[in-house]
Parts: C-alpha cells; sequence; structure tokens
C-alpha cells in the first residue's frame, strides 16, 4: 500500500479548493508546483538602433508585457508598526501603481529589450557606467538564466542611459569584485518625458532600449539562441519624492509573489519565436 504524505500547508490549500470550488488565484500562481509563465521573444525583423526611441516599425511582431506591482516584505516583528502601517500590500493600495511595458526580441547577435514606464519623478544620480544603478534612483532589470544552471546576468539600465551588468555563479554568492567593466558590446540608451534629478517637477516617464550581446550571456552555462532553455525577468525598482512609501515602488513582469528580484524559481521561460 502507498501512501502520501500531505503537509498542513497542503491540506489547508486542498480543502480551500474543495470548499470553495477553486484556489486563490495568487495562492496557486505561486504554489509549489505551479508553472513557470512564458515569455515569448521574436526574432527582429529590422535592424534595432537602440536610442531609447520605441519605434515601432523595429519593434513590429514583438508581444508588449504589462509589468505588476511586486511588493516587499516586512516582518511584523522586526519593523516598527507605525513606520510601516501605511506600506503597500497586495489588497491594500496606498498610493497609484505607476506601471510599464516591456518588449523583447532577438537576432543572431543581440538580445533586446525596450521598457515604456510612467513615472512622476525621472531619477538617478549614476555619473558612470557600472555603478550599482539599483542604489542610486530609478532602474530597469534584466535577469536572464539558463533553466538548467544555477548561474544567471544582471543587466541594469537607467534614465540617464547609464548600463551595469553582474554576473552570479549562483544565487547568494559574492559578485566578483574584479569583474568592474560592462559586458563588453552591450548598448544602451533611454529617453526622458520631463526632467531627471529635478523633484520638483512632475515628469510623465521615461523609455529605455538595450542590447544584450548573446556571446556574453554563455558565461552562464549555456549559448544563447532558439532551442535552448532559458529563464528571465524584468523587473523595476521606481523611486518618487513624493512617495509615502518607505521603499521604492517596485515591479516586474512576470509577476512575482514579493521584490526579491533574485527568486530564479519565478522566472518565466523564454518561448523562442
Amino acid at each position: 500500500m502507498k501512501f502520501r504524505v500531505i503537509t498542513l500547508s497542503t491540506a489547508a490549500v486542498a480543502a480551500s479548493v474543495i470548499l470553495s470550488g477553486c484556489c486563490c488565484k495568487s495562492a496557486c500562481k505561486f504554489a509549489v508546483g505551479s508553472p513557470r509563465e512564458k515569455v515569448t521573444i521574436t526574432k527582429a525583423a529590422a535592424k534595432v538602433k537602440v536610442d531609447g526611441v520605441i519605434n515601432e516599425k523595429e519593434w513590429k511582431g514583438a508581444p508588449v508585457y504589462k509589468m505588476a506591482r511586486a511588493y516587499a516584505y516586512h516582518s511584523p516583528y522586526a519593523t516598527p508598526a507605525k513606520v510601516y502601517d501605511h506600506v503597500s500590500r497586495k489588497g491594500h493600495e496606498v498610493e497609484p501603481f505607476q506601471g510599464g511595458t516591456v518588449r523583447i526580441m532577438y537576432d543572431k547577435n543581440f538580445l533586446y529589450v525596450a521598457a515604456e514606464l510612467t513615472d512622476s519623478d525621472i531619477n538617478n544620480i549614476a555619473k558612470a557606467d557600472q555603478e550599482k544603478l539599483n542604489g542610486t534612483g530609478d532602474v530597469l532589470m534584466v535577469y536572464l538564466k539558463p533553466a538548467d544552471s544555477p548561474s544567471f546576468w544582471e543587466c541594469q539600465l537607467s534614465p540617464n542611459s547609464k548600463k551595469a551588468t553582474f554576473f552570479f555563479p549562483t544565487r547568494g554568492y559574492p559578485i566578483n569584485p574584479d569583474a568592474n567593466t560592462v559586458m563588453p558590446k552591450m548598448k544602451a540608451a533611454a529617453k526622458v518625458q520631463g526632467t531627471i534629478n529635478n523633484y520638483k517637477k512632475a515628469d510623465k516617464g521615461w523609455t529605455v532600449e538595450a542590447a544584450i550581446p548573446v556571446s556574453q550571456l554563455k558565461k552562464a552555462g549555456c549559448e544563447f539562441k532558439p532551442g535552448k532553455n532559458w529563464t528571465i525577468l524584468i523587473a523595476r525598482n521606481n523611486c518618487n519624492f513624493n512617495s509615502i512609501e518607505v521603499t521604492p515602488q517596485y515591479s516586474s513582469y512576470p509577476e512575482l509573489p514579493s521584490n526579491n528580484f533574485t527568486g530564479i524559481e519565478y522566472y518565466a521561460d523564454i518561448v523562442w519565436k
């Protein structure tokens, strides 16, 4: 006779399904064993000029993916209630979400990423490439990981057209301090609709384009080309002067259960077209 061990959490979910006829959309989406999201990347039909302008002819045929709000986790036992009482969380919005969309394409030399981002206060004070841009203001991050390797790349893009790349041998492993140069041949450019680093004036948003050389990505353990299994996450930190939050506003595609952008289990599978 075979026996199956059911944990308390699994039993609770099963009971919920039986009683309600379905499970919570969010709980099912992020449950153990749930399938990954899919991201279709199309082959570029025209030459892409990386200038921060999303030209519809250049990006023709590329699916447009809408970024979703990601929420910071704050333990009620480790953080003061008065500080975090007003913080946004699922089902409890405090301030409007400033969203964005992303598109992804490829050719034999590059992976192309474009994003159009709503932003009322555009900022980033980085002075040079390869600074940790997620600590200097608004930033878009592209994470690329082979499905069967623990290694991954993080590419950072800012509204002042700065870029940075970091290679992680595995999650939680230190970054090589000698790897202090941007990925060779990587290109990036951004355009701002408004001002930058001027919180006294309201802005509309910014667009950014990047060309990531596929020859560099194989360092993660797999060639980046059709037929190979890769995963991807596009994530964003949005810092606003008038925010009442205690952290930046986070978002991503695919949606994540929290703002842990190294949650590689939730990266989307790339579908080649």
